[in-house]
């Protein structure tokens, strides 16, 4: 190919196509790590959750310790105090399941996430490539109809 006064728009026009391609593949790129940074926020929610639900249960604790202390264990108040303990420990272990089911989950949404965005990232490639190579015969059919011209113009 010989330059001519076309060529500086076409290889504009190439930067402009590889540039498209690069910006999408960094929004891609961003949305996947602001997804990474959510998960990784799993961690923190879980045990935070867990030492509230922990404390709401020492509270209750002494709560009914005080009441026992103070002879409230005639009412009954011992068997209240076991059966909100029990349900405590259900609710831990209820707890722990459920953490441990959504961050199954998460880890395969994240997967299906990362095999999508790795097609989405060929595609993008395949399409980028296909439009520079249709830039490139463009501009050597411009050149063609170009160096025709002149030509005729010259005879």
């Amino acid at each position: 190919m010989t330059d001519t006064l076309m060529t500086p728009m076409f290889d504009a026009q190439r930067t402009m196509i590889n540039q498209s391609n690069e910006t999408f593949k960094r929004g891609l790129k961003l949305q996947h790590d602001a997804f990474e940074a959510f998960r990784g926020t799993f961690d923190t929610q879980k045990s935070t959750q867990r030492r509230n639900v922990e404390a709401t249960q020492r509270a209750v604790d002494s709560y009914f310790e005080a009441i026992e202390d103070a002879g409230g264990d005639a009412m009954g108040v011992r068997e209240v105090h076991e059966a909100i303990d029990e349900q405590f420990a259900a609710f831990l272990d209820l707890h722990e399941q459920s953490w441990d089911a959504f961050e199954q989950l998460a880890e395969e949404n994240a997967e299906a996430y990362d095999e999508f965005v790795s097609q989405l990232e060929s595609m993008a490639d395949d399409s980028t490539e296909m439009a520079v190579e249709a830039s490139q015969q463009a501009e050597e059919q411009t050149e063609i109809a170009i160096e025709s011209a002149e030509d005729a113009v010259e005879q």
